[in-house]
């Protein structure tokens, strides 16, 4: 019976490390400070030997609104903190490379397998495995680019003001679809100034 518990133990700790996919928020700084959020978005944990695994953001969007593709960093090495249980990962790896690119991704001069220089990489697995935090910084085209994951990032509910270079020119859904007029919850606006707000209607 013994035999048997710590095989499926064995099973179900294979099944949670060797390829976890955890959805969170994700908070994007680009090009002169220019920020999103984005919900629902995913990274995918995946253990590829020992403690070195590959981190995957999926359908990363750099841009307002514009999905290039996934972002693969490799070499990611854990360390687990024994009084805790937190699992720490880090990569001395100097690139992350783009795959499954959407047509948008040409905007920021990607293409499949090209990579981009990364900057700093850390990230943080909660003991009980359900909870994944991670950030990183790279550039392309020149311009940094910040990325968190899983963390709450503090923003204001911007309301909008009637000066012309506040006047909005596009409006989106919280999932980054465009829509034609305002709904009501909160509605993701972007300015004539090409700043992008967020706008609470109730």
């Amino acid at each position: 019976m013994k035999k048997v518990l710590s095989i499926v133990f064995f099973l179900m700790t294979t099944l949670c490390t060797f390829g976890q996919v955890f959805t969170d928020d994700l908070h994007v700084t680009s090009g002169a400070g220019r920020t999103t959020d984005y919900t629902q978005k995913e990274v995918e944990l995946k253990r590829v030997g020992g403690s070195r695994y590959n981190v995957t953001f999926k359908k990363l969007a750099p841009m307002e609104y514009k999905t290039f593709g996934d972002f693969e960093i490799d070499n990611v090495m854990s360390t687990v903190d024994a009084e805790t249980g937190v699992t720490t990962f880090t990569t001395s790896t100097a690139e992350g490379k783009w795959v499954n690119v959407t047509e948008n991704a040409a905007i920021g001069g990607v293409t499949e397998g090209s990579k981009s220089t990364l900057t700093s990489f850390t990230a943080t697995l909660s003991a009980d495995k359900s909870k994944f935090v991670a950030e990183l910084n790279f550039m392309t085209m020149g311009s940094d680019v910040s990325v968190v994951f899983g963390k709450q990032i503090d923003t204001a509910i911007n309301t909008l003001t009637t000066a012309d270079d506040n006047k909005y020119v596009a409006i989106y859904t919280l999932g980054g679809v465009r829509i034609q007029h305002l709904q009501r919850g909160i509605n993701i606006v972007r300015t004539a100034n090409g700043k992008v707000k967020k706008l609470l209607v109730k």
